[in-house]
């Protein structure tokens, strides 16, 4: 059975800011190398050592996600793929605008949902909206806040103080409509509930440390500070996104995992939390998680584009384990803005068979299969963050 959704248009849930003239600049022959997931943790990760650059650049041609975006792309700009890189950037460099607003259109992208956190400086949103022709909405990353306050004070107490006034800011901002933590490359997502004089001692471990990072400094200060963060999203009823599963390798992996999440969802049961890239790859704990909290949703970056050959089987368990209104569409771009365009094209084909196959089995009617389909393309998103 055939459910076309070719109309559908997609609103990305999970994306990062860009600007022309830095796209502009960087080397056109690295940039499939900036597509691939090894590529990308060279531009995020602090851990990494630059001096096996070249090794990435010698596995991307073997990589799944630069070999299908080369003949795509090359298809889309009517050249050959050995012409792409050229073509290319010949084309990003004579018109921004055209080129990245056209990519948006063929893939029928219609707003982004762009976590301001990375890259920093973070890119002025207005401008990057110009720029893709498409509506930006902003995540505004906790961390960063944080930091800021962190370095204009000398105590926990103000060093909280500092940071709730960061939260109401944003969340005065009409444009802001969710908050983000990234916790789980500070400190872990096993997010406690520590007293008063416990975030007190952990700032002054934190400080005494020289600022390290690590779970036996900053925890429980962290933790505290996210707790702050629901209160404050209840307040404003602004969704909070918490990344979970892997990412780069600043990461604490060891306290990645999706079901480290279990308390803090039951302490917030109550409010809207989005888990971004579905707990990946610890599929399973992020769907468990869904199915059991009411107010848990699934958003599908790093399966989606990354896990190419896998999206399939990736649909197929969330849909057929989770409440279909609570799946979100997402790329995770965070370097180049064909990702964005890719990413689209491919789960949109993704979800048209996995929702056909389903009809076929008789699981659910045509006319059901397409109505999940444009709500985890759109729908849900902007439903779950009052833009419906």
């Amino acid at each position: 059975m055939k459910i076309n959704l070719s109309q559908a248009p997609i609103v990305d849930a999970h994306s990062h800011g860009f600007q022309a003239d830095k796209l502009v600049a960087e080397p056109p022959e690295g940039f499939l190398d900036r597509i691939t997931v090894m590529g990308m943790c060279f531009g995020s990760a602090t851990g990494v050592n630059p001096a096996l650059a070249d090794a990435v650049s010698a596995m991307t041609d073997h990589t799944l996600m630069a070999m299908l975006t080369r003949r795509r792309l090359a298809e889309y700009l009517d050249c050959s793929p050995e012409a792409l890189l050229p073509t290319r950037h010949t084309t990003l460099k004579a018109d921004p605008q055209a080129y990245i607003s056209g990519l948006m259109a063929d893939a029928n992208l219609s707003a982004l949902f762009v976590d301001d956190g990375f890259p920093l400086p973070k890119v002025d949103q207005l401008v990057m909206q110009d720029l893709t022709g498409i509506t930006i909405h902003r995540v505004a990353r906790i961390e960063p806040m944080i930091e800021a306050a962190r370095q204009q004070t000398r105590s926990a107490a103000d060093l909280e103080a500092a940071f709730q006034a960061e939260l109401e800011s944003a969340a005065q901002e009409p444009r802001c409509v969710a908050f983000k933590s990234i916790i789980a490359y500070r400190t872990g997502l096993d997010v406690g509930d520590p007293s008063r004089d416990e975030v007190e001692a952990s700032y002054k471990r934190w400080q005494a440390a020289g600022w390290r990072e690590g779970r036996d400094t900053s925890k429980a200060l962290r933790d505290h500070l996210l707790n702050v963060t629901f209160e404050i999203a209840k307040k404003y009823e602004r969704p909070v996104h918490i990344h979970s599963g892997a990412g780069d390798t600043d990461v604490v992996l060891t306290h990645a995992r999706p079901s480290n999440l279990g308390p803090l969802l039951t302490r917030f049961a109550d409010h809207p939390t989005v888990l971004i890239h579905s707990g990946f790859p610890w599929l399973g704990e992020a769907t468990y998680l869904a199915s059991l909290y009411p107010l848990a949703y699934l958003e599908l970056s790093l399966y989606f584009p990354w896990g190419m050959l896998d999206m399939d089987r990736v649909l197929t368990q969330v849909i057929g384990a989770v409440p279909t209104n609570k799946i979100l569409y997402g790329s995770d771009e965070a370097s180049e803005p064909e990702i964005l365009w890719i990413s689209a094209k491919e789960g949109r084909a993704a979800l048209e068979r996995v929702l056909g196959s389903a009809v076929e089995r008789d699981f659910m009617t045509t006319q059901e299969a397409e109505v999940i389909g444009h709500n985890i393309l759109a729908r849900n998103v902007l439903r779950v963050h009052g833009l419906a």
